[in-house]
């Protein structure tokens, strides 16, 4: 019969530990968030208003990243793993459901069978219950990391194409000015062959550099419409939305100072999520193997009760027991498995901590590079090119130069701006791929960025300067008119163009 106290005991202790078991709060996602406002990154409340709401005002870095972390599928993917290494917390703090046995036997000539009724449980379940949980606790850690360094990835790849995004649209907007600038030239040209003054040699320069022109304003614009396209995808948006948000921000100045790179070493060290995901994983490897090499002679035990009525009605019940003996499995399969399991989860731990300082020292490489370039453009180039335009343009009212030498030192500043927009832009995507390797906020970035003007180039003598473009977030020049050119009529062949 069921009345034997020790198995008794036992089947209701395994129904306590197996009801103790439950899901983790929140499937993680609490943690998730702490672990990125330490790194500098709030994730958003759930969204009510639909997205074309966020898109009405002018998009900032900020919301941009916030808009990202809501609606980019990938992202959701990832987040959604944390259901299953919680379904895997959860299983593992459960016991195999017990196993019910009935047999019937009949005998010629008896009145009654003779009935068998078994219940039993997993013992060795119950027994590594706790190290069960244990490990799929630490694995459920690592997956907590993995989503959270996924959600860090994303803000990096947002700011990046944030940052590329602002470039391409003020090089359409500059290219197409100075396309503008290159076509009144080449009709200029065309003027001054008409009237007798331009050798058709030098006409086809000309027009062959307003086509050229043409083409790098071609290009420019397709540019900025893959960028803003790219920028759309990793927000989660369609493409009907391509059209429907403007950015707040253009490009700014760089930092004041950068980052040491010792300092963001030790930074990355202690912060990297996916270094600290590695980590646990190999923690609960390590604890698997450990339990494995334990139980490796240890097969499965069924304890339960069984209760018989015999064939002349009599019952008889007492305590079961099934024990797999290991005379042909000893485990040793197992425990290879789990030696190799640790020595790659090891050595992934080893190699993420290589990658950690390789891309440190590489991004922080790249910033500084850009960094100097932005320098020299903004201190050297920029300031070099326009005191040409400006010495050019006091020769041309002297008329020591032509109108079309003039023209090719505008178009060559011109140039130097482009070259400017080029190296704020990969400054500014070397900083978030920076950030992206450090596993944080860099400490150096500003609390604001507010954009800096480029400098205006000095108002030239004939009023052939550049006014400031409209419409562009850094004030530019605007390519030159020919207002200030003479009727080719009245240019004679040594003052017209010759090369």
């Amino acid at each position: 019969m069921f009345s034997h106290r020790p198995i008794a005991a036992t089947l209701c202790l395994s129904v306590l530990l197996a009801g103790c078991s439950s899901l983790p709060a929140d499937l993680g996602r609490h943690d998730v968030e702490q672990q990125l406002a330490d790194r500098g990154l709030n994730l958003p409340e759930a969204r009510r208003d639909p997205a074309p709401s966020w898109l009405a005002e002018p998009l900032s870095l900020d919301r941009a990243i916030q808009l990202a972390l809501l609606d980019n599928p990938e992202l959701r993917a990832t987040t959604a793993q944390l259901g299953i290494a919680a379904a895997d917390v959860y299983e593992a703090g459960r016991l195999a459901n017990p196993l019910l046995s009935a047999t019937s036997l009949s005998a010629g000539g008896e009145p009654h069978t003779q009935l068998t009724l078994g219940i039993a449980v997993n013992f060795t379940d119950l027994l590594f219950l706790h190290a069960r949980t244990r490990i799929a606790a630490a694995q459920f850690d690592s997956a907590r990391l993995t989503v959270g360094n996924a959600a860090l990835a994303l803000a990096a790849e947002v700011e990046a194409a944030y940052r590329r995004v602002a470039a391409a649209e003020q090089q359409a907007q500059l290219q197409a000015k100075l396309a503008q600038a290159a076509q009144t030239a080449a009709a200029l040209a065309q003027r001054y062959a008409a009237a007798g003054n331009l050798a058709p040699r030098d006409l086809a320069l000309e027009q062959a550099a307003a086509t050229q022109a043409a083409l790098a304003a071609d290009a420019a614009g397709l540019e900025r419409q893959l960028a803003r396209a790219d920028f759309s995808r990793l927000l989660g948006l369609g493409a009907d939305d391509d059209d429907r948000w403007r950015l707040a921000e253009p490009l700014a100045l760089p930092a004041a100072a950068e980052d040491s790179v010792d300092d963001l070493l030790k930074l990355a060290m202690a912060t990297r999520l996916d270094l600290a995901a590695a980590r646990r994983h190999a923690d609960a490897v390590a604890q698997r193997y450990g339990l494995t090499r334990r139980s490796r002679w240890l097969g499965d035990i069924e304890v339960g009760a069984e209760r018989e009525r015999d064939y002349d009605g009599s019952v008889h019940g007492g305590p079961s027991a099934r024990i797999a003996l290991p005379l042909f499995d000893w485990g040793r399969g197992r425990a290879a498995r789990g030696a190799a399991e640790l020595q790659i989860a090891e050595a992934e731990v080893r190699a993420r901590e290589l990658d950690v300082i390789h891309e440190v020292r590489a991004a922080d490489a790249r910033v500084r590079d850009a960094r100097q370039r932005v320098e020299r453009y903004r201190t050297q180039l920029i300031p070099a090119r326009e005191d040409v335009v400006e010495q050019t343009q006091r020769a041309f009212n002297y008329m020591l130069v032509d109108v079309f030498d003039l023209l090719a030192t505008r178009q060559q500043a011109d140039a130097a701006y482009t070259g400017y927009i080029d190296a704020l832009r990969d400054y500014w995507v070397a900083r978030a791929g920076l950030a992206q390797a450090v596993g944080r906020r860099l400490p150096s970035t500003p609390a604001s960025e507010a954009a800096v003007p480029l400098p205006v180039p000095a108002p030239t003598a004939g009023d052939c300067g550049m006014a400031a473009m409209p419409d562009m977030p850094m004030d530019m020049p605007m390519p030159a008119t020919a207002d200030c050119i003479p009727d080719p009529a009245s240019a004679t062949p040594e003052t017209a163009h010759e090369h």
